[in-house]
């Protein structure tokens, strides 16, 4: 097999290789750490250049803690089966991706809803109040067949030795939005998600079954186990949809068009406090004919009074 040339399978990305695009998206989006990409191999489909990536360290976490180290460290992974997973499993997440089979209690709703009275753990609430809840929440996951995927690679975008199938971006909300706006600039097609499922099953194996970009609000996964910041929302875009991505930002960028408008945010807004004196002057002549004050009146009636004031206030008398 010495002849077999794996090359002919790699992609041509023309103008947009994965470093281009890492380096592009972090810069423009204006992330925090880098975009992550992932890929999924069968048996016998791993090309002999990136065997050197298999993970054989003694470190034993999850895949999504890998993820994390490949976004701040610039490290890459290639995970076999569950060689790599702690024992006793902290979550399905490792399951979802195809690296193992799914827990033999979650199928009937029993392991994000009731501790296993045989284990000797105590009891405590899980994730859903009863069997059946967690049970529908099934009908929305995603999941990849066990034993189908012998490894799952993890690298950087920017410094990614193989070909994406999906990358994954942590980001913000407006960061996510403007990526999303862009993918949609010319199919109109919406970016969907869901919340609820992992985040793993949500964003990533969405991404990877549909071929659609799926975004998510979290789950207890990512800002528990995985650690991504509580301001922060994941991503995921096929792979082959990331050219389109960088594209179209790119004409952004060079026709001038803002990615982001940096008015200050909530109650620091002028006509949010007094609307007469901000832009939207049309409202202000609604709110004047209809006989409202203006707040902006220095009398105990009128004065506006800013959210955290009043919370504070509230909070003291009770």
């Amino acid at each position: 097999m010495s002849d077999y040339d794996w090359s002919i399978y790699d992609r041509e990305w023309y103008e947009w290789p994965p470093k281009r695009q890492g380096e592009f998206l972090t810069d423009t989006l204006e992330l925090y750490g880098d975009p992550v990409a992932m890929a999924w191999f069968p048996q016998s489909t791993l090309p002999p250049k990136l065997e050197r990536y298999i993970y054989k360290g003694e470190l034993k976490m999850v895949h999504c803690q890998f993820m994390q180290r490949a976004r701040f460290r610039g490290e890459t992974y290639i995970l076999e089966r569950d060689l790599s997973r702690p024992a006793p499993p902290v979550c399905n997440g490792d399951a979802y991706v195809g690296l193992c089979e799914l827990d033999e209690r979650l199928e009937p709703g029993l392991t994000h809803s009731r501790t296993d009275p045989a284990s000797g753990q105590s009891a405590r609430l899980g994730i859903f109040g009863s069997p059946v809840a967690s049970r529908r929440s099934l009908i929305h996951a995603y999941h990849i067949v066990p034993n189908d995927t012998r490894y799952f690679a993890i690298a950087p975008l920017n410094d990614c030795p193989f070909d994406p199938d999906v990358v994954t971006i942590t980001c913000t909300p407006r960061q996510a939005t403007m990526a999303s706006r862009a993918l949609q600039y010319y199919t109109g097609k919406a970016t969907i998600g869901e919340t609820g499922p992992g985040t793993c099953s949500s964003s990533w194996v969405a991404s990877y079954l549909t071929g659609e970009p799926r975004y998510t609000l979290g789950c207890h996964g990512v800002f528990g186990t995985m650690g991504i910041d509580p301001t922060e929302v994941c991503l995921s875009i096929p792979g082959e949809q990331m050219t389109t991505l960088c594209q179209v930002l790119e004409l952004w960028k060079e026709r001038g068009k803002p990615l982001y408008q940096e008015a200050p945010p909530n109650e620091e807004r002028g006509y949010i406090k007094a609307p007469y004196e901000g832009p939207y002057r049309a409202h202000a002549r609604v709110q004047f004919e209809r006989g409202v004050r203006s707040p902006e009146k220095d009398d105990n009636e009128n004065r506006y009074v800013p959210w955290s004031d009043r919370k504070s206030k509230t909070h003291s008398k009770s």
